[in-house]
This record gives structure tokens, C-alpha cells and sequence, in this order.
């Protein structure tokens, strides 16, 4: 009689339907039961990627307040990118490289505000804190990487993310 390995899962059908398998395994999306928009009665299942502040948030280093927050900032690098779909564009390169981001680039009014709005709250913050919040929100990094990269304890980490983390969220309430 064959033993049944219990520590596999097993791999939902919406997964299997939209060819996500890997991803699933690998831990780097996850299913959330959440609230229809259109009926609030009925419950729909969603994929989503695993962010590092979801890590946190259910190690209760940071609060669901503050993790809405790092998912606004991420929200804000995003609409500040525009047509080049880049993070990492410089403007030189937007006009330098017209055949690859279109031959007028002009960056649009909500892009533009977004920029403002990542500019201001980068200066409130600190470069110290602004780093850990991009570290977290844009580059995804989970707690050891950024403890090697900012040479720190893991104990102190922490803390820094928490307070890193309760500045944006003041930020976040005045903007």
C-alpha cells in the first residue's frame, strides 16, 4: 500500500486554468476570498501575488494600515512610470530612445501628479526610510535581503521597518 505524501498541496482549478502552476509552487501567488464589488453578498476568489509586506503584515511587524500604505506607494510608482512601462527610466533615456517610447513623450497630468506626490513623500521621509519603503513596495524583498544589502541585524531590521513603515503612514494621511 503507497504512502500519501501530505506535504504537497494540491493546485486549485482557477490555477490550473489560467497555466499558473509554477508560480504556485514556487509561493509567488496566492488565492484571496474577497468581497464581489458588484454583489457585496457574494464571495469571489482572486489571484494575487505575494507581496513582502503581506509577509509582514502576517508576522505582525506592520499593521493593515500601514501595509494599504505600501500598496499606495506601489500604486504611485506605477502610475508615475506611464508609457515605458520602466520603473528604472531615466528622462534622458525617455528622449534619447523615441523609436522604443513613442516620438513626443510628454509625461500625462495623473503621471506627472504622481511624481509630485513620490517626490514629497521621498523628502518627508528620509533617505534612510525611503530606501527601506522602496526596498519593500518596488522591489519586493523579503527581510534577509534587505539585512544584507543595509548590513543589519535582523532584530533591529524590524524595527526600522516599523518605523519606516508608521512615517508613511502619517505621509500618507496628510497627502
Amino acid at each position: 500500500m503507497a504512502r500519501k505524501n501530505r506535504n504537497t498541496r494540491s493546485i486549485p482549478p482557477i490555477i490550473k486554468l489560467h497555466n499558473l502552476e509554477k508560480r504556485f509552487e514556487a509561493r509567488e501567488i496566492v488565492l484571496d476570498i474577497g468581497v464581489n464589488p458588484a454583489n457585496p453578498k457574494q464571495k469571489e476568489t482572486r489571484i494575487r501575488r505575494q507581496c513582502s509586506y503581506d509577509r509582514l503584515l502576517s508576522r505582525c511587524v506592520i499593521t493593515q494600515k500601514q501595509r494599504d500604505c505600501l500598496d499606495r506607494f506601489a500604486i504611485l510608482c506605477e502610475q508615475s512610470v506611464g508609457r515605458t512601462k520602466n520603473i528604472y527610466a531615466t528622462i534622458s533615456d525617455l528622449f534619447h530612445n523615441k523609436q522604443i517610447y513613442g516620438r513626443d513623450f510628454e509625461p500625462t497630468f495623473r503621471q506627472s501628479r504622481a511624481f509630485e506626490k513620490i517626490f514629497e513623500i521621498r523628502n518627508m521621509l528620509g533617505v534612510f526610510n525611503s530606501d527601506i519603503i522602496v526596498m519593500i513596495s518596488i522591489g519586493n524583498m523579503n527581510c534577509q535581503e534587505i539585512g544584507k544589502r543595509l548590513n543589519i541585524e535582523k532584530n533591529k531590521l524590524y524595527g526600522n521597518i516599523n518605523s519606516a513603515c508608521i512615517r508613511l503612514e502619517e505621509i500618507m494621511e496628510g497627502i
